[in-house]
């Protein structure tokens, strides 16, 4: 069994080239990816059409937006997230310190492994 057998993974990203490895990553975990979007209005309408069990988050986006407000979305939906950004960790909010945060460049296994651990760790709640 994949690690993310049936889950459904949101991709928010403004890079095209790591929004496909990032997709294909999924896949081969055994993932649906939904999107990417590259901006937070394209990351909204994402969570509305679609029932998302976890997400990646770049943290700069299209137009230097950036992704927080999707972030807070998530967070009160109880859905698990991580942050996968070239940028430092200083833009984080205090309020989403606590999530997992890899550096570009990061190997997509790693961050698979880190939310299939969060959703693990969510059903036992």
């Amino acid at each position: 069994m994949a690690l993310l057998d049936g889950r459904t993974i949101l991709i928010v990203e403004n890079d095209p080239a790591i929004a496909l490895d990032l997709k294909a990553s999924l896949f081969a975990a055994g993932a649906t990816p939904v999107g990417p979007a590259n901006s937070v209005e394209g990351a909204f309408a994402l969570i509305a059409d679609h029932a998302i069990d976890a997400a990646i988050l770049d943290i700069r986006l299209h137009k230097d937006e950036l992704v927080f407000p999707v972030a807070d979305t998530l967070q009160a939906l109880r859905v698990p997230y991580v942050f996968a950004s070239g940028r430092s960790t200083a833009l984080m909010p205090l309020r989403h310190g606590d999530k997992p945060f890899f550096d570009k460049p990061f190997r997509p296994e790693q961050i698979i492994e880190a939310l299939a651990k969060m959703l693990a760790e969510q059903s036992t709640d």
